[in-house]
């Protein structure tokens, strides 16, 4: 789920590859929140802007389908729909758009190395640093990032740079 306070070009490109990784995995994505028929592989994608949205995409993800949520509603609508997410399964939170953001340059470095795809061990000795420092700074950046996947800090850290 990407948060963002509008629907800005940062948030549309995480949205996007979201939707790339999740075609990649060849899952259907379909747009809006109509829950679906099948129960095979289907991704509803959109933008929650009420709490009638929130709980139109709940009902997807209740009836089976998986989400790629962009959401620009009040905080407590926000708080709300990802409570009621977790109940359900594992949720991969970006906010994307708070421009208080700002990861030290050896956080955003590291993120960066893990994007073109090196392990957590080969992008420690490509910045000269210890293995166990590079896990500490992976996970300040995490919780910089707000999101609790070393992915999802490379997909928010790539939105955050474009």
């Amino acid at each position: 789920m990407v948060e963002a306070g509008q629907a800005g070009e940062r948030s549309a490109a995480v949205l996007d590859e979201a939707m790339r990784v999740a075609r990649a995995a060849g899952w259907r994505v379909v747009r809006g929140w109509a829950a679906p028929m099948q129960r095979d592989r289907i991704v509803c994608r959109g933008w929650i802007r009420t709490s009638d949205g929130a709980r139109r995409a709940l009902l997807a993800a209740v009836s089976g389908a998986g989400l790629i949520v962009g959401i620009s509603a009040d905080r407590e609508t926000v708080d709300r729909f990802l409570d009621d997410l977790r109940r359900l399964g594992p949720v991969e939170h970006i906010p994307v758009a708070t421009e208080s953001i700002r990861l030290e340059a050896d956080q955003r470095a590291l993120l960066e190395l893990l994007a073109e795809g090196l392990t957590l061990r080969e992008a420690a000795a490509e910045l000269g640093m210890p293995r166990r420092s590079a896990d500490r700074r992976l996970a300040a950046a995490r919780r910089v990032l707000g999101v609790d996947s070393t992915a999802g800090a490379v997909v928010a850290a790539i939105s955050i740079r474009t």
